[in-house]
This record gives C-alpha cells, structure tokens and sequence, in this order.
C-alpha cells in the first residue's frame, strides 16, 4: 500500500472492490428502507397525487391539442370535476342515509331467507352440515351488522369534538391531496423527467422503457376499468331506478366500485340490490338478477372491448387465475391490480424474455437468422425486378 495517496485515491480503490460495494449498496437500501417507513404517510400521499395526475394527462393532452392551455385544461377538468361530486353529493346524502338506515331490516331479511332455505334440508348429511354452518356465519355477521351498525351511524353524524377534529382532518388532507395533484398535473412532464433524471445516465435508457410499459400496463388498464366501472355503474343506477328499487344511486355507485374487482365483483355488487328488491316482490328480483346479468354480459362483451380495445391480449382462464392470487395476497386492491401486473408480466416476457438468448437457444437464434437472410433475399428479387 502507497503511504503517499490521497484519501479520494484510498476510496476510489476501495470502491474498485466487489465486497465494499456490496456493503455500501446493502447500507444504503437499508437506510432507505428505514427512511420509507418513517415517512410512509407522505410518500402514500405523493403516489397518490402523482397517480391522480397520471390519469388525468391523457385528457389535459387531449386538450392541448385543441389547443387549450395545460393550465386552463387543468381548470376546466378541476371544475368539472367539483360539479359532477357536488351535485352527486347532494343527491346521494340522503339515499347513503337512507341505505344505512335499512342495513339492519336488511340483514333481518337475510336471517329469513336461510332459516326459510333450511326449513328443507339436504339428502346429503355433508352438503347439509355445510349449508347449517355457513347460515350460522352469515346470521352471526347479519345480527352483528344490525346491532352495531346503528350506533356507529350516530357516532358518525354526531357533533363530539373527537368526531369533528377527525372530519377536519380527512378534510385538509383531501385539500392537501388535491392541491398536490394539481401542481404534478401542471407540471406533469418536468416531473417525470425529473424522476428519470434521478437515475444515472447509462441507465436512463433501460428505465425509460421500462416505466413506458409500466404506464402502458397499469395506466391503459386502470383508466379502461374505471371507465367501464362507472358505465356499468350509471346503467345499473338508470335500471334499478326504472325498477322503483330503494337508493339506485347508492347501488349504482356500489357496482361501479365493484366491478372493478373482475369476475366476482359484480356477484358482490347484484346481492344489496336483491335485498332492496324484495318488499317489492318476486318480479322485482327476478328483474334486478336479470339486470344484473344484462349488465355483466353488456360491461364484459360490449363496454370492455369498446372502451379497452385489445389492452387486455391474455387469456381470460390467465386473468382469473392472477385474479384469485390478488384477492388472496391484497384482498380487493390485490384483485384491482391483478390485471395490469397480469399485463405488465405479460409484456415483459413477450418484449424480453421471447427475444432473449436464454430463451431462444441456437435452434432459434438459427431459425432467427433464416428468417432475416429470407427477407433479404426477398429485397433483393424484389430490387431486380
């Protein structure tokens, strides 16, 4: 070791060794991990924000090129925006009452049906025992939701300081949201180069292309569900209201919520608007099962290809395979999001992974090879001619 060197000498030739480096990188994503835990809440706050503004930059560009400002688009989508929540608002407080209100006559009609379903029991002692343990849950969490849920409607509603200061807290944080939100959407593309410029030079290339699937997958995906969500949301509120069913809007906004968990979803979002339907009669449920089949078939076969395109190119036995793994790894944000990581699985390993050596081998790489010499040969009878 040279006695003479200067320390930037000392620690360049310390860096040349695999072992420090290993070190530092292991130290310093250990220190970020520490430094994302502390600040979780702000750094869900900025996902969130940025996410926002994420899918609302197709629309702002639609604007520019009609050759409206970004920050006059920005305007515009702000105030539609607080209209349409505005006037929403005003016409759903009183149905979300109302619908609350009903929760425990609802779960009392739930206790009816199955002690009338079990009134005749099951040849089969196995399928029976089931049938008697899976009423006992289901009458246990009904009696649960009518015993607590009007108490916790009181406490939401009422004027106690504790219950106040946690309503001015969701307010300034959905101020603080908003606001951050408009900032990323005016600066959208600053931001985003931004990000890419955080990343060293030689590898800007490889993340560019990566975050361009990412926003490929994720982003046509998540505004392709939202849109059909809210499609078959509005067609299931303009049905059931026709129907004379109680709080449409409600349960409008509950499918259009709902069907943006694929597949099971919309199983989950037909069952309140079943018990809303009963007072009303047998034809008033056989009417809402029929519409939400109508709906189903409309939103999966219709809406979806028309509003999504060919986004989705995997196999639907696929998708409900990533599905079920998202209901059990994330529950129904898991479920949301199985899609576009199917996708976004799916494009990675048709762009790199089928293209790659490790996966072609020589046999393809030759084959490969024949196919470029045949196109060349092609060019070259076609140049002769």
């Amino acid at each position: 070791m040279n006695p003479n060197r200067t320390v930037p000498q000392l620690l360049a030739d310390l860096w040349t060794r695999p072992q420090v480096r290993l070190l530092v990188y292991l130290g310093l994503a250990a220190l970020a991990f520490l430094l994302a835990r502390s600040l979780s809440g702000v750094l869900v706050t900025v996902a969130v924000a940025y996410g926002l503004a994420y899918l609302a930059n197709p629309a702002l560009t639609w604007l520019e090129r009609r050759g409206l400002a970004r920050g006059w688009g920005v305007l515009l989508l702000t105030l539609l925006v607080f209209v349409v929540v505005t006037l929403l608002f005003w016409r759903l407080a009183s149905q979300v009452t109302s619908f609350v209100s009903s929760l425990p006559a609802l779960a009392d009609r739930v206790t009816a049906l199955l002690d009338r379903a079990l009134d005749n029991p099951n040849p089969d002692p196995g399928i029976d025992q089931l049938q008697h343990r899976l009423a006992e849950y289901v009458q246990t969490r009904a009696q649960a939701l009518a015993r607590d849920v009007g108490p916790l409607f009181d406490r939401l509603l009422s004027s106690s300081p504790a219950v106040l200061a946690g309503w001015l807290n969701g307010l300034g944080r959905a101020g603080l949201l908003l606001t951050l939100t408009l900032y990323f959407a005016l600066d959208y593309r600053r931001v985003s180069r931004g990000l890419l410029s955080v990343f060293p030079r030689d590898w800007q290339p490889a993340v560019e292309r990566l975050s361009e699937d990412v926003s490929v997958s994720f982003g046509r995906a998540i505004r392709g569900n939202l849109l059909v969500g809210l499609s078959v949301g509005a067609l299931a509120a303009l049905g059931l209201l026709l129907l004379n069913v109680p709080t449409p809007l409600v349960l409008g906004l509950f499918t259009a919520a709902m069907w943006l968990v694929p597949y099971v979803g919309i199983l989950i979002a037909v069952v309140p608007a079943l018990l809303q339907a009963i007072p009303l009669g047998t034809t008033a449920v056989v009417l809402v099962a029929v519409l939400y089949f109508v709906l189903n078939q409309v939103g999966g076969n219709l809406l979806s290809p028309l509003i999504m395109g060919r986004t989705i190119q995997i196999p639907p036995s696929a998708l409900m395979v990533a599905v079920l793994i998202g209901l059990s790894v994330g529950g129904a944000l898991g479920a949301f999001l199985a899609s576009p990581v199917a996708l976004l699985v799916y494009r990675w390993g048709t762009r790199y992974w089928l293209t790659s050596r490790a996966y072609q081998g020589k046999t393809g790489q030759r084959g490969q090879m024949e196919e470029e010499l045949g196109q060349v040969a092609d060019v070259g009878r076609v140049s002769k001619r």
